[in-house]
């Protein structure tokens, strides 16, 4: 029984120090104070407000301020302390699903019991002191939520000299060991709220400071702002918090320095003080406040105006717009005074909003000021009881969580990011109708395919303008709007997210399921996700910020919905995979701090999922309890319609986590060396896997999704099992990857050509590959395979032709080996469609029949017949020729053949009259037409020659000419002249 009633306490050592009246005593006060915590948490009948002084630990702290207590007496009334601290820990954690007012009843408790260890903290007795700090500090770790909590956090900077003990405030000694304490306990507090939610806690320090600002009296404020002093967040390396925390992930600190209010370009490194920045923002909403305080006083003073439309609610005039309907009068002057308001500044964001549509520039400054204004209006008016304009505010509240989501530009979010965090700062009770509103923007955004969502933007550096000669598809132009900007953008807003995540995931589950339906937007198949390198980053923080929900799941506050956290895990699982089905790219940033935050995005999701232990399916029964009433007691035998045998699914989500890591560390070391190419340490070394789990990973990703397995290969090009394991696998799944191009160099090769194989049977259902890869298969080792060459022929003419062109020199050579004329057949059809194809093609094999050097037989074997072929061909293009297009034909061939003459014509002269001798004949030549283009360039007209231009270029045999040119661009401005210079020398 001693025991059970004093926990930790050594119940024989007690029952041999206390004995008879005080041993019942004390075993009846134990037996009480569990009693009380547990029936209602330890919180004292009262008003209807709980606070500090409703606590129950009031009566518990009592017994330890009895004077003169024997030691096994202190031993014992201490134990009954810890015992009811614990007991009310069981209470509060029995109720970490609750909602709705239940949820409030919990945290009210949980804060009350807070704010009065808190208060504790500056008793007089050390060892009530060292108690109080003991449980704050284990209360603290246990529910991180009440770092966030603004009334513990008032108890925490003020209530040493708001609640000092007036008989002891005079004793000096006292005042510096409790000061003291209050510092150290303070400064952790911060450090620690800094480290899980950045954003947050700045915004709860800077309404503390505003609440400074007010007072009268501020003889403390500079323990306050002593506390606050050097603390700073960053881009560097932080020595208050290391590991894997929250403040360390790039998009966080960036949301944090825009939650700030800080002026800084945040794709660039930077170190904010915490204090210096507080003190600033808070000014400015101290400022904004008094600015609508002072124009509603002066708005009551004249009374109103007394116009028809002054009075105007954000309802009744859109009502007005709507029906043409005269509104009603509002009530009072608060109320016309709101109306007036709200319609001004929902008409200024909504022009806001207009400019981003009609592609104007974003105006920071006054967008900025705009939004904290009608964010001091909102909360002047928080406890107003007037109903008249409450739809008015629901749109001014929507339009400031939409407007910056929906001009998209890392000022518009940065702007966003400070507006959000000062609603949620200073009126949580808005928390979860802001959350909803940007959850809601956050979906339109992957609607809208905008930003980490925009999958349709196949631009993505330099390797997508190589299409299709590298890649298969067509090249696209670079977006107007740069979706670098948008990917920052959505990178900032992703920073908030996983700040208020971290505020409510213990307290709130409605605001949980919220972040539930934007995890499950953002991954559904099929994946929205953007393609471009500069999304690497942005990508992995959100697979971080999904895998960091489902971990929700161990909390216990979301043990209702296990099964849909584990299929949200699967999801988040394969999306993360599914970046990887591509091949890696570059992307050239010209801040080096963005390509550094890339590479650390990728390291602490790989750090993260690493760690993570998970609550793998087949875990124990007991560890899984019961869930909606459903008890899961032998899972060997649990059978679900998705995944099956949940035992044989848990197998396989390992190999899925372990294939993930390994290419997560692939990612993160390879975008380390591109942010920091020099850097002086060296790679740690990897472990080396084994040939078994080199195939275990491709076997893996093949059955995700082929792709990953494929560009797994691209990544490590010398891993000789990897191509093994691929060849079996392609061959075993042919029918399934026919859209996939990638996979046609595993059953298209030489040897399956000599045996003519059954898997060339495929090749009329293959998705065309690129023009690079297509031409391989016009080489002799392939000996113009049936099969083949119609594929490689199906491929090309699904390119227009001037794609083509950039290859012309290779299929002229394909001539060679081309026995059943299918090359011939295409060149000439696609000469008909084009005539710059049918141009470059003819001076290509007018170069490959020029004379040839001496000493080589030129009639030998194939090759005699190839260059007999070429006339022909030459010969088959111009009678193809419309007449226009043979019109054009003679002009551009004959205005260009004038100019290369030149360099035949210079050779017999001596190299100082060389360059006049280039100026006579240049002013010989005329020009036909506007039509003409330069050889070397199709896409520039030529208007004209400049004659002084000639320059004479050093060559052993041959006298090269160098020509300027003005020309103009095909499609472009045709007054916009620009020189070009080409070189030409004669056969």
């Amino acid at each position: 029984m001693w025991g059970y009633a004093l926990g930790n306490c050594d119940g024989r050592t007690a029952e041999a120090c206390v004995a008879g009246v005080k041993a019942t005593y004390l075993l009846a006060v134990s037996f009480l104070e569990i009693i009380r915590f547990s029936s209602n948490g330890g919180i004292l009948n009262g008003g209807s407000n709980v606070n500090a002084s409703r606590s129950a630990f009031c009566c518990v702290f009592e017994y330890l301020k009895t004077p003169n207590l024997l030691p096994a007496v202190s031993q014992c009334l201490t134990a009954i302390v810890h015992r009811a601290f614990e007991t009310a820990v069981l209470w509060l954690e029995d109720r970490i699903s609750d909602t709705g007012n239940e949820a409030e009843v919990r945290d009210s408790t949980l804060f009350a019991h807070t704010c009065y260890l808190i208060k504790s903290m500056s008793q007089r007795d050390e060892h009530v002191r060292d108690i109080a700090v003991n449980l704050l500090t284990q209360l603290r770790d246990k529910f991180p939520q009440v770092m966030w909590n603004s009334s513990c956090l008032d108890s925490l900077l003020f209530s040493m000299h708001n609640d000092a003990p007036s008989t002891v405030v005079t004793d000096p000694a006292w005042v510096v060991t409790v000061r003291s304490l209050y510092q150290r306990v303070v400064r952790e507090w911060i450090v620690k709220s800094l480290s899980y939610a950045p954003c947050t806690c700045q915004g709860l320090l800077q309404e503390k400071l505003c609440k400074a600002n007010t007072w009268q009296r501020a003889q403390h404020t500079p323990d306050v702002i002593s506390l606050l002093s050097e603390i700073r967040i960053g881009t560097s390396k932080n020595e208050h918090w290391t590991g894997i925390q929250t403040a360390n992930i790039p998009a966080v600190i960036t949301a944090a320095a825009a939650a700030s209010g800080a002026d800084l370009k945040l794709t660039e490194a930077f170190n904010l003080e915490v204090l210096s920045t507080g003190m600033v923002s808070a000014t400015v909403k101290c400022n904004h406040a008094g600015e609508i305080a002072g124009m509603r006083r002066l708005y009551n003073s004249i009374g109103g105006f007394q116009t028809g439309v002054a009075g105007l609610g954000f309802g009744q005039g859109l009502q007005r717009l709507i029906t043409g309907a005269l509104p009603q009068q509002p009530q009072n002057e608060d109320d016309s005074f709101n109306g007036i308001l709200i319609m001004k500044f929902v008409q200024s964001l909504q022009q806001f909003v207009s400019g981003a549509e009609k592609g104007c520039g974003l105006d920071k400054l006054k967008f900025r000021e705009t939004c904290s204004q009608a964010t001091a209006l909102l909360l002047s008016n928080l406890a107003s009881e007037s109903k008249t304009n409450i739809e008015g505010f629901a749109q001014l509240i929507r339009l400031l969580c939409w407007c910056p989501a929906y001009i998209s530009t890392p000022d518009a979010i940065e702007t966003g990011v400070f507006i959000w965090t000062w609603l949620v700062s200073a009126a949580p009770e808005l928390g979860s109708f802001v959350l909803a509103e940007l959850v809601d923007a956050w979906l339109w955004t992957i609607d809208t395919k905008r930003g980490l969502f925009a999958s349709d933007v196949k631009y993505s550096g330099p390797a997508a303008m190589l299409r299709p000669h590298l890649s298969p598809g067509e090249p696209e132009m670079q977006p107007e709007i740069d979706p670098v900007e948008q990917i920052i953008a959505h990178r900032i807003w992703l920073g908030f997210f996983i700040d208020r995540f971290e505020v409510v995931r213990h307290n709130s589950v409605e605001q949980l399921l919220l972040f539930g339906r934007l995890l499950q937007g953002s991954t559904k198949p099929p994946w929205n996700f953007s393609r471009h390198p500069a999304a690497t980053g942005s990508f992995f923080t959100l697979m971080l910020l999904g895998l960091k929900f489902c971990s929700c799941q161990a909390q216990g506050n979301l043990q209702n919905f296990k099964t849909g956290l584990e299929l949200l895990e699967d999801r988040i699982y394969r999306a993360s995979l599914g970046w990887f089905a591509h091949e890696p790219e570059w992307y050239d940033v010209k801040h080096v701090n963005f390509a550094q935050s890339e590479a650390q995005s990728v390291s602490i999701f790989l750090h993260y999922l690493s760690s993570e232990r998970g609550n793998s399916l087949h875990s124990d029964a007991k560890m899984r309890g019961r869930e909606n009433g459903i008890s899961l007691i032998d899972l060997n035998d649990h059978y679900h319609p998705v995944w099956g045998h949940l035992e044989n699914y848990a197998v396989g989500r390992e190999k899925r986590r372990q294939l993930l890591l390994m290419l997560c560390q692939h990612e993160a070391d390879r975008l380390e060396v591109w942010a920091q190419p020099n850097i002086k340490e060296s790679t740690p070394s990897r472990p080396k896997l084994t040939a078994e789990k080199w195939i275990e990973h491709a076997r893996t990703a093949f059955s995700v999704d082929p792709r990953i397995a494929f560009s797994m290969v691209s990544r490590f090009p010398t891993n000789a099992f990897l191509r093994v394991e691929m060849n079996q696998l392609v061959q075993l799944h042919i029918l399934d990857i026919r859209s996939i191009p990638e996979a046609l160099p595993y059953f298209v090769t030489p040897k399956a050509v000599d045996e003519n194989s059954e898997l060339l049977r495929q090749l009329p259902h293959w998705a065309a590959c690129s023009i690079t890869q297509a031409l391989e298969f016009l080489t002799p080792a392939y000996k113009g395979h049936p099969r083949v060459m119609a594929y490689v022929l199906r491929v090309l003419e699904s390119y227009p032709p001037e794609k083509v062109t950039f290859f012309m020199p290779q299929l002229v050579q394909a001539l060679r080996y081309d026995e059943g004329r299918l090359v011939e057949g295409y060149l000439l059809r696609a000469a008909k469609r084009s005539d710059i194809f049918a141009h470059i093609l003819i001076w290509h094999l007018q170069g490959e029949t020029s004379l040839p050097d001496s000493g080589k037989d030129v009639n030998s074997g194939k090759n005699g017949s190839f260059l007999a072929l070429l006339p022909v061909v030459r010969q088959h293009i111009i009678d193809g020729f419309t007449p226009k297009a043979l019109d054009l034909f003679k002009r551009e061939f004959d205005f260009f053949d004038k100019v290369t003459s030149i360099s035949g014509v210079l050779f017999p002269l001596p190299k100082d009259e060389r360059r006049a001798g280039i100026r006579s004949e240049l002013e010989k030549i005329e020009m036909e037409g506007e039509d003409l283009y330069l050889p070397t360039a199709t896409n520039k007209l030529v208007r004209g020659i400049q004659v002084d231009s000639g320059i004479p270029l050093q060559s052993a045999a041959k006298v090269p000419i160098m020509v300027t040119f003005n020309v103009v661009d095909r499609d472009g401005d045709p007054n916009n002249i620009k020189p070009q210079a080409c070189i030409f020398k004669v056969s």
